[in-house]
């Protein structure tokens, strides 16, 4: 029987059936019977991870303990575990201790960077914690959450220390990324490294992290004008990246539940959505709709007239696909990559999305691409009219002479679009009076 140290005092080992979808838990029991506590055994990670730094083949490391090599496989998927008696050659062979073996030493790191650190670090002055931050990066220097809150307390809070430190920060964020796995840590890395470097070298270093996409990096230059009281840039960044969320939000509530919804339950929906957009807008009724809005809407409409038809609230249903058509024929006569408003400028400010590709704008010229969100393509009136999704809700109506005379307007609109300079002065407000 071993000594365990994970717990204050002298303990005997003895393994336990328990075992989670990681590994084995280890059962450790004082010399009298008490402070039964249960360890977490890490001995499939560490004779990987030993095993792999030696560069040798679970054969190999078979022949040197005289097991078989099934047998090293089925430790390191945790499939089971070494006799207690082996325990000794396997540490004795890569040349740590037993403690390291089954992750003692990590665990009673991690125990006492939780209590003695993190859970200390917000009662304490900020004085106090760049030097409690720096005592526990010189104590564990691979504790990676640890190295990126040294790094965070330096950049914002001791900007005036950041000549002295400078070299260590390059230095903890080029380990980071070298050796850390986790995306949060990465992230936090590169993120204190964009507060102190110079204005071009920002985006270089968030192209070390592909993940950091880029409602990601209108942050990390919100957060950076914001500590340099750069007051344009900062709100520049700050209404964009509303922009970004916003196309985000409205990209997830739009649910299209498709043909097996009810048609109640689905223009219920549908007039919820056109209200949202409404309140993102700031838009009352009568408004008109803003240029990088016009295709959502145009949808919306369109889908909701779909819903009002079977219901057959068919005036109401043609009125929404008139409006529909319109907004159609104004999206069709604006340029491609067209610089188009966003509307509610206390939201947005000078913000504009690019038609056609969904891009956004800053003032500045700067463009971003959109991952999700606002509709940026719309198709011309009369494709509009004649396409359907799954079921056609409208398949009662086509060939009827209502319908008929809603394609020829679809028709009239679309050859305006593309005659006519100035479309938007030739029709009637985009806009519909009661939802």
């Amino acid at each position: 029987m071993f000594a365990c140290t994970v717990i204050d005092r002298p303990a005997v080992l003895c393994y336990d059936d328990k075992r989670d979808n990681k590994g084995f838990w280890l059962c450790c029991r004082d010399r009298s019977g008490k402070g039964r506590k249960a360890v977490y055994l890490m001995i499939a990670e560490k004779i990987k991870k030993y095993r792999k730094e030696r560069d040798m083949t679970q054969d190999a490391l078979a022949q040197v303990l005289g097991v078989s090599p099934q047998s090293v496989s089925k430790w390191e998927c945790g499939d089971g575990y070494p006799d207690i008696t082996l325990l000794p050659s396997i540490a004795n062979y890569f040349e740590i201790t037993i403690d390291e073996l089954i992750g003692n030493d990590e665990i009673s790191a991690r125990e006492d960077v939780q209590k003695n650190f993190f859970q200390v670090l917000g009662k304490i002055p900020p004085d106090e914690q760049l030097q409690l931050s720096l005592k526990y990066y010189k104590k564990y220097p691979r504790n990676f959450r640890v190295a990126t809150m040294l790094m965070y307390r330096i950049t914002r809070e001791h900007r005036d220390k950041l000549d002295e430190y400078r070299p260590m920060l390059h230095d903890i964020c080029d380990r980071v990324l070298k050796e850390c796995t986790d995306s949060v840590s990465r992230r936090n890395a590169l993120r204190s490294m964009c507060m102190i470097c110079e204005e071009e070298e920002v985006d270089s270093w968030l192209n070390r992290d592909t993940p950091y996409w880029y409602d990601g990096r209108l942050d990390v230059y919100e957060e950076r004008y914001k500590l340099l009281g750069d007051s344009d840039k900062y709100w520049m960044c700050r209404y964009a990246g509303n922009a970004m969320r916003t196309f985000h939000l409205i990209n997830r509530f739009m649910i299209r539940r498709g043909a097996s919804e009810h048609a109640a339950v689905s223009e219920a929906r549908q007039r919820q959505q056109l209200r949202l957009l409404d309140v993102v807008l700031d838009r009352q009724e009568g408004d008109p709709i803003p240029d990088g809005w016009v295709a959502e809407y145009a949808r919306e409409y369109k889908t909701l007239a779909g819903a009002l038809m079977i219901q057959d609230k068919k005036d109401e249903a043609y009125r929404l696909l008139e409006q529909s058509l319109w907004l159609s024929g104004r999206w069709m006569a604006m340029a491609d990559k067209t610089y188009l408003s966003l509307g509610n400028p206390m939201c947005f400010g000078e913000t504009s999305v690019v038609k056609g590709d969904g891009s956004i704008r800053l003032p500045n010229g700067k463009v971003y691409p959109v991952v999700k969100g606002i509709r940026c393509r719309l198709p011309k009136p009369t494709a509009l009219l004649s396409e359907s999704f799954g079921s056609d809700r409208f398949a009662c109506e086509r060939g009827n002479k209502r319908w008929t005379e809603l394609e020829k307007l679809a028709s009239a609109i679309e050859e305006m679009a593309e005659n006519e300079k100035d479309f938007l002065s030739s029709h009637p407000q985009t806009m519909c009076e009661e939802r």
